[in-house]
Order: C-alpha cells, then sequence, then structure tokens
C-alpha cells in the first residue's frame, strides 16, 4: 500500500510538477486515513477474538473451581458422618465395658481416647527438624579427597 502510494506520488510530481504538489498532499492524507481506518479495524477484530478466547478459558475454570469446591464439601460432609459413627461406636464401647466390668486398664478403650467430635481442620505441613549442628565441610560435593583433620 505505501509503495503503491509512493509511486503514484512520485508520478504525479513528475508530470505536474508544482500544481501536482497540492495532489500529493490530497493522496497522502487519504492514504493516511484508509490506513488509519484499517489499522482500527485490525484492532478491533483481535480484541474481539482475544475476548472470547480467554472468555472460554476463564468460564472453564470457574466451572472447574465450582465442581472442586462441591467435591470437597462432600468429601467433608463424609468425614463429619464417619467422626460422629466413630465417636458413637467408642461411647457403646465403653458402655460394654462397664456392663462387664472391665476395668480401664484392662480394657481396649483408655477414657482420654473417646473425645467428642471435631470440625476437622486444614492439614497443616510439618517442616522437618533439624538435628544436632551442621558441620563445616570446605570440599565441594563429589569430591573424593579426605576430610583435613582439624
Amino acid at each position: 500500500m505505501v509503495f503503491l502510494t509512493c509511486i503514484v506520488i512520485v508520478s504525479i510530481f513528475y508530470y505536474l510538477q508544482t500544481d501536482g504538489l497540492v495532489y500529493i498532499i490530497i493522496i497522502a492524507v487519504v492514504a493516511e486515513l484508509v490506513n488509519i481506518f484499517m489499522t482500527q479495524t485490525l484492532v478491533k477484530s483481535v480484541e474481539k477474538k482475544a475476548a472470547t478466547h480467554f472468555g472460554k478459558i476463564i468460564d472453564n475454570q470457574k466451572a472447574r473451581i465450582t465442581g472442586q469446591k462441591k467435591t470437597i464439601k462432600e468429601l467433608e460432609d463424609i468425614q463429619e458422618q464417619y467422626i460422629n459413627k466413630i465417636y458413637k461406636a467408642n461411647l457403646k464401647i465403653k458402655e460394654y465395658e462397664e456392663k462387664l466390668g472391665i476395668k480401664e486398664e484392662e480394657g481396649f478403650v483408655k477414657s482420654n481416647d473417646i473425645l467428642p467430635p471435631q470440625i476437622p481442620s486444614p492439614a497443616k505441613v510439618d517442616l522437618p527438624q533439624q538435628t544436632g549442628a551442621k558441620e563445616f565441610i570446605d570440599l565441594p560435593s563429589g569430591s573424593n579427597r579426605k576430610k583435613l583433620p582439624f
């Protein structure tokens, strides 16, 4: 487009010389307007395509997160049900031990083993504990040289 415009401008300027300057300016302005409108149309098209593409990705992620939250809630409910069942079973065991006259030392369940149901807390990450002080070694890793005696 620019090459074609330049050829037209040179040819008009060559044949019309002084009068051609006005025509050259008009052609240059029209060419720039066409260029601006084409660029604007292209930008809008690219924006629209990007918005639809990323909109689909965002919708998929929202649906995935919603599904994961639902699954987590279901698993928490199941866990709570089993905690309640275990608590009731421990109470029944204690009741049967009392009926049979088994002492706590002889029985299977101690009084501090029976706990009321608790809401599960989020998992905690245990960091490994360092034991002892680290020894300073001046050798690079993988070295076969023996350590110095001092």
